[in-house]
């Protein structure tokens, strides 16, 4: 049995003798919202969802497009957070497994963005799970936080949602956590590898704090090697 993991996107040459392979994808962390009142919360980022298609066909020495999802930017001055890219094997159709979505930004005073949602209604695959949802913080003065990230999803089920200023927990397997909310004038925090979301931005005066990145995703193929031959030997290393 082989397996071979991707942190980033390329392309997959399928060795000699595989005719099928199990592709596993990981979307991207959502972006925490940024911060622009005084007091303000940016909202957490939803953690990315996981897709597995076990059986797909494929043909020995073609070409084959592993694309894999950056994390969502965090929100800037006054803006949302980005939604997390998703991440797919060979073309869109194929299996694919979206972004978590983008926390929103809090611009008004004493004001708290919106923590996004987490799904996996885009997600394609025979199994399919949404990452975690993000939490909206509390804008209050010395004692509050941002809005936390949710946690990535993975192969053993959903990402896991934030909570109040605690980030979202990623699924045992290969799942990233979200950030925690952040305290008085502070930018937020980045999501954990794979597809955690960021955390939001907490502003208590009159400079803008923004939200932090999302995490990247992850692509995973596993395939059974033909009969008295070695991985090395089917790759050529």
């Amino acid at each position: 049995m082989a397996v071979e993991t991707f942190t980033a996107s390329t392309t997959w040459t399928c060795p000699a003798g595989v005719t099928s392979v199990q592709v596993e994808c990981w979307g991207g962390g959502g972006g925490g919202g940024a911060a622009s009142g005084n007091p303000a919360t940016g909202g957490g980022g939803a953690g990315g969802a996981y897709a597995i298609e076990t059986n797909l066909a494929v043909t020995p020495g073609n070409n084959y497009t592993v694309t894999v999802g950056t994390g969502g930017t965090g929100g800037v001055s006054t803006k949302n957070g980005g939604a997390g890219n998703p991440s797919w094997f060979s073309a869109v159709g194929t299996v694919f497994a979206q972004g978590g979505a983008g926390g929103t930004a809090g611009t008004a005073n004493s004001s708290n963005g919106a923590g996004a949602t987490g799904s996996s209604a885009s997600s394609i695959g025979d199994t399919v799970y949404a990452g975690g949802n993000g939490s909206t913080g509390d804008f209050t003065s010395g004692t509050g936080y941002s809005g936390a990230g949710g946690g990535g999803a993975g192969s053993t089920g959903v990402g896991g949602n934030s909570s109040a200023g605690t980030g979202g927990t990623g699924t045992s397997e290969e799942g990233g956590n979200g950030a925690n909310g952040v305290g008085n004038s502070t930018a937020g925090a980045v999501g954990s590898v794979r597809g955690g979301g960021g955390s939001g931005g907490k502003a208590n005066n009159n400079t803008n704090r923004n939200g932090g990145n999302g995490a990247v995703g992850y692509v995973r193929l596993t395939y059974t090697l033909p009969s008295g031959r070695s991985y090395g030997q089917i790759i050529g290393i």
